[in-house]
C-alpha cells in the first residue's frame, strides 16, 4: 500500500513528469540542468531542503500587456536566509510602468535604464533556482512570468518546478483552525499575524526576504514536533496559470 502512495504521491509524479519534459522539448543546457536535477525524496526532512526565495516587482498580471520591472531572491539554506546572498536586479527597458505600481514599489522609468537585460536576469535566475525549492507568497504572478518568458525566450511550455507558496500555507492554516473570519491574506497583514516586524520599505528583494522569513515562522507551526518528512508538505505543483 506505501508503495502505491509513493508512486502517486504528487512529488513523484512530478519527477515523471520532468523526465517526459526533458524527452519530449529540445531544452536549451541550462534548462536540462535545471530539470535533470533531482528532487527532494519523499522520506527527506523538510526543514533540511534548499530553498529560493522569489519575488517578482511587475507593472501588472498580465504579462503579455505587462512588464516585469525587477527580480529579488536569496537562499534558504539549513534553515537559515542567506542575505550575503541575496540579488534584487531591474529589468532593462522595461515598459508599461504605471502610476499605481509606481507608488507601490517606487520603479520608475529612469531607473531601468541602468537595469540588465531581461534574459540576462532571468537565466541567472534559473541558474540560482538548480536544486532548490521556490518560496512564493501567492504564485500567480511569478508563475506567469516566468512562464511566459520561457515560452518567448525558448519556445517551451511551462517549467516542472516545485514551489511553495506562503499564502496556500497561512490559508490551509486557518482551515485547519476553522477560523472563516479572517480574510485578509496579504504578506504584511500575515506577518503580523505570526509577530513578524513590519519593512517599512516594499521591492522585490524586501518581500523574498520577507516571504523566506514566513515561510520559516509557518514551517515551525505547521510541522514542529510533528512528523516533518517531505511526503507531509503540500507543494504547489501547478504551472499553467
Amino acid at each position: 500500500m506505501r508503495a502505491i502512495f509513493n508512486h502517486f504521491h504528487p512529488l513523484n509524479k512530478l519527477k515523471r513528469e520532468r523526465e517526459r519534459y526533458l524527452v519530449n522539448h529540445d531544452v536549451p543546457d541550462n534548462i536540462k540542468t535545471l530539470l535533470s536535477t533531482p528532487l527532494p525524496s519523499l522520506d527527506d526532512d523538510i526543514f533540511s531542503l534548499d530553498y529560493l526565495s522569489v519575488d517578482f516587482e511587475t507593472s501588472g498580471f498580465d504579462p503579455k500587456n505587462d512588464s516585469l520591472l525587477s527580480v529579488g531572491y536569496l537562499p534558504l539554506i539549513n534553515q537559515q536566509l542567506l542575505l550575503s546572498e541575496a540579488v534584487e536586479t531591474l529589468i532593462q527597458s522595461a515598459e508599461n510602468i504605471k502610476a499605481e505600481t509606481a507608488v507601490i514599489n517606487h520603479i520608475v522609468p529612469e531607473m531601468l535604464e541602468q537595469g540588465k537585460p531581461w534574459a540576462e536576469v532571468m537565466d541567472t535566475l534559473l541558474a540560482e533556482a538548480v536544486g532548490k525549492v521556490l518560496i512564493v507568497h501567492g504564485s500567480v504572478v511569478e508563475k506567469r512570468f516566468l512562464n511566459h518568458y520561457i515560452a518567448k525566450q525558448y519556445k517551451l511550455p511551462p517549467l516542472p518546478l516545485l514551489w511553495v507558496d506562503t499564502l496556500q500555507m497561512e490559508k490551509s492554516l486557518h482551515m485547519y483552525k476553522d477560523d472563516s473570519a479572517t480574510d485578509d491574506f496579504r504578506l504584511g497583514s500575515i506577518r503580523a499575524r505570526h509577530n513578524l516586524p513590519e519593512y517599512s520599505a516594499h521591492g522585490a528583494l524586501v518581500d523574498s526576504l520577507a516571504t523566506g522569513e514566513l515561510y520559516l515562522a509557518l514551517l515551525k507551526i505547521h510541522f514542529e514536533g510533528t512528523d516533518s518528512s517531505v511526503r507531509y508538505m503540500k507543494f504547489d505543483y501547478t504551472r499553467a496559470l
